[in-house]
């Protein structure tokens, strides 16, 4: 995400997101009653008929309007800004919808009457995290495949295979060349040119990583490998908590925000210096001492949420929210959506 102009006073910042985690810090920082200008699409005005064509065409124009609703669904190219025309060169006081899409590059002015911490803090994230990689994670043994894409926004399972082996098929290398070039294929598909881990038990990660260096040497020149004691989706899962993951992609927030969660619960099992549930880490930021709060982005957005997170800050605590659609903001979901590490032990 890229910074053109921001004036805290006027309530205003404009900026370009420039990929789809962009687009997922925006769903989670434009809001109801907020004021979004963009250059979007819409039917010109036509003169003496009162009804447009179905088939006019549709003019790009510069449009503001105030937020109504605001949808991102799971991986979509597109995050799509509901709301009533406020300025602009025709149908003011109507409803439009503008589509923000992923490679437009274009700048979004928001206008808000006071910028939260929380929706500061996301956007300092997203420049900083501008330009970083991605991963993508290979969970597979003789059988299956999982392939996902880690990004900041979450963990988007781009296909599963199975290799078809069973019987006095399951030595035919033809049967094995077959499954590695399937799961190669969908590789070579994303085009995406990020690190590549393939985790899973036994060698059959061991002998892809060899099929792919040899077919696609370039796509491959950084492929790791690593193991897990599992394929599909729970290797993905795995990976994000090794410590492999972490030095390829050392930055990515999903992985952050695993560590973070991982490290609470393991806290908590032994009974250590942690915190959770609204009142009970209210308490130990009043207190002084909370370390790191850990609080779900449903939870975030809400004025007390807001409220939390200021006090935390003013505490002199750092915070990180958790995505609630990813694995770790499920397990913070099951406390109450609210933790915290903590600098000493409170006895209750």
């Amino acid at each position: 995400m890229r910074i053109v102009f921001k004036d805290l006073k006027k309530g205003i910042i404009k900026l370009i997101p420039e990929n789809m985690d962009d687009l997922w810090h925006l769903y989670h920082i434009i809001e109801k009653g907020d004021l979004v200008r963009a250059l979007t699409f819409r039917t010109a005005e036509q003169k003496g008929d009162k009804i447009r064509s179905k088939k006019a065409e549709k003019k790009p124009m510069v449009l503001t309007i105030r937020v109504e609703d605001v949808e991102f669904h799971d991986f979509s190219d597109r995050l799509r800004i509901h709301g009533i025309i406020e300025e602009g060169p025709q149908d003011l006081g109507s409803h439009h919808t503008i589509n923000l899409k992923v490679g437009d590059y274009k700048d979004v002015t928001i206008i808000k009457e006071k910028w939260k911490e929380s929706h500061l803090s996301r956007i300092e994230e997203a420049v900083k995290r501008r330009g970083k990689n991605e991963i993508l994670i290979v969970a597979m043994d003789d059988e299956e495949a999982c392939i996902a894409v880690v990004r900041n926004s979450g963990i988007q399972v781009i296909a599963e295979i199975e290799s078809g082996k069973s019987g006095k098929l399951y030595e035919s290398k033809d049967v094995e060349n077959e499954y590695f070039s399937r799961i190669l294929n969908v590789i070579k598909a994303l085009g995406e040119d990020v690190p590549i881990l393939v985790v899973g038990p036994g060698f059959a990660r061991d002998r892809f990583l060899s099929f792919g260096r040899e077919k696609e040497p370039q796509l491959f020149r950084r492929a790791f490998s690593g193991s897990a004691g599992s394929a599909g989706i729970n290797g993905v899962y795995e990976a994000l908590k090794s410590g492999k993951v972490d030095r390829i992609v050392s930055d990515n927030r999903v992985i952050t925000e695993t560590k973070l969660v991982e490290k609470f619960i393991e806290e908590l099992s032994r009974d250590g210096a942690v915190a959770y549930g609204k009142e009970e880490v209210m308490d130990a930021i009043n207190r002084g001492a909370v370390s790191h709060l850990l609080i779900l982005d449903t939870i975030a957005r809400t004025e007390e949420g807001e409220e939390i997170i200021s006090t935390a800050r003013n505490m002199g605590s750092e915070f990180t929210i958790i995505n609630s659609k990813i694995e770790a903001g499920k397990k913070l979901e099951g406390f109450g959506g609210i933790a915290a590490l903590l600098r000493f032990k409170i006895d209750q």
